[in-house]
């Protein structure tokens, strides 16, 4: 293995460690915002424990996720200095001062509102406080994929002079936040992320409510299955319409990349719809093809009748072809999480109640952790699908990475120290949230009686 192959292979599996606990945290305070309004105007003990319960996972989450954060942070500048150098020459480092303030918001009321509970005597208060956490999550999350969407499409400099001479000219230190895929990546990302975290959530309550004899906590995880089965229902359909736009955006912007998603090899119309498979010898063989599919997509949601094909593009440029596989997997799997969903839609709206149905809770724990895995694959498709190029046509992994090999022991070390994080954080979850609260002095604090 080369030396930027390990850079690339170590980023990859860090930033996929780190994105399972970023979805469970945004995942956590949503819930924990849905439970201060229910609170606020039910009053419910129920409520008062979950939220007591989740607020302590969140700190667990919090901890973890920024201490994984900052090894991000420092891979970025250890592995790839000439992508850090070229951020910061053309103002789109700022995109990460963003986050850091947004980082800012989020550390400052979570430590309000944990440690000052019952402080304040508005009783918005605490619903105030937990949306305020929500928003700065959410904007982490926002400014993090800008950041990604300039590596897609870059903007804010004179780019023809820089591949000219290497040198940055024409500097818009702001442009980077208006790219031209910013809007639709960072809404869609911010669906998935989510959509993610609510799933696996789902799916651990769906397993403790399965597995639990308790009454008491019983009660606690039927409600936490029903409130994480509406808010995925929610978030899988913004999760489709936001795709379709990630897709149309792709279209305009990346034609080899889409070329590649879609197994295009010759340019032109009434495209099929190829799905898994592979191009060999520029013909496309062993998946299956509906014919004119791809095209009629493409031009109900795009305008665009021309497709691209990869033998428009110098094959130095293609990324691995299997992209295509992943992207098909990606999207077979988010249509049959979106089928289970409509069937728990159904449900609700026939007012059944789902805890009921055994077999429904259990494929809930299958869907769960099929979503992490559609989640995962859906970024790795993303990041394949842009090489060899770290910046689309303005930068190469190869340029950007460090040829030292200086980084080869942290790495290994890196990738050890997550193989028992991840596990681990997972374990004191469970823990955390299976712990009696101390549900007097709780809900004394929050006016509950017994």
């Amino acid at each position: 293995m080369s030396v930027v192959t390990f850079d690339r292979a170590l980023f990859a599996f860090t930033i996929g460690s780190h994105i399972i606990i970023v979805s469970i945290s945004i995942s956590i305070v949503l819930f924990i915002t849905i439970l201060e309004g229910l609170f606020l105007f039910r009053r419910k003990n129920r409520y008062s424990e979950l939220i007591y319960r989740l607020k302590r996972v969140f700190v667990i989450s919090f901890g973890v996720g920024t201490a994984s954060g900052i090894v991000m942070a420092v891979e970025l500048v250890n592995l790839f200095p000439g992508f850090m150098t070229l951020l910061s020459e053309t103002g789109a480092i700022n995109l990460f001062y963003a986050e850091v303030f947004a980082f800012f918001l989020e550390t400052i009321v979570l430590v309000v509102y944990v440690y000052f509970e019952g402080a304040y005597k508005w009783k918005y208060s605490n619903l105030v406080f937990s949306s305020l956490i929500l928003l700065g999550t959410l904007l982490s999350a926002v400014f993090i994929t800008l950041v990604n969407a300039w590596m897609n499409t870059p903007n804010g400099f004179n780019i023809s002079v820089y591949e000219a001479t290497g040198k940055v000219t024409g500097v818009s230190p702001w442009a980077p936040f208006l790219t031209s895929s910013g809007f639709s990546e960072a809404v869609h990302v911010t669906t998935t992320t989510v959509f993610a975290g609510v799933m696996i959530w789902c799916a651990y309550f769906a397993y403790k409510y399965l597995r639990e004899s308790d009454s008491a906590n019983k009660i606690l995880y039927g409600v936490m299955v029903k409130m994480a089965s509406i808010s995925s229902i929610v978030t899988i359909i913004l999760a489709g319409v936001t795709g379709s736009g990630e897709m149309t955006t792709l279209l305009s912007n990346q034609p080899l990349k889409y070329a590649a998603l879609d197994a295009n090899y010759f340019p032109g119309t009434n495209a099929p719809e190829r799905l898994f498979g592979s191009i060999v010898n520029g013909h496309f063989v062993g998946g299956i093809q509906i014919p004119g599919l791809q095209s009629l997509l493409a031009t109900v949601e795009t305008g665009i009748k021309l497709l691209p094909g990869l033998s428009q593009f110098p094959s130095t440029d293609w990324p691995p072809l299997w992209v295509h596989t992943t992207f098909d997997i990606m999207v077979t799997g988010g249509l049959l999480l979106g089928l289970f969903l409509f069937i728990l839609f159904i449900l609700f709206l026939t007012k059944r109640d789902l805890l009921k149905y055994r077999w429904l809770l259990w494929t809930q724990v299958a869907a769960g952790l099929s979503a992490l895995v559609v989640y995962e694959i859906g970024w790795v498709t993303d990041e394949v699908g842009r090489q060899p190029w770290i910046v689309y046509n303005v930068m190469t992994v190869s340029k950007a990475a460090n040829y030292s090999s200086g980084q080869l022991a942290p790495g290994y070390f890196i990738i050890a120290f997550y193989l028992v994080l991840i596990p681990a954080t997972f374990y004191f979850y469970d823990r955390i949230f299976h712990t009696i609260p101390e549900s007097s002095l709780h809900n004394r604090k929050r006016g509950v009686e017994h």
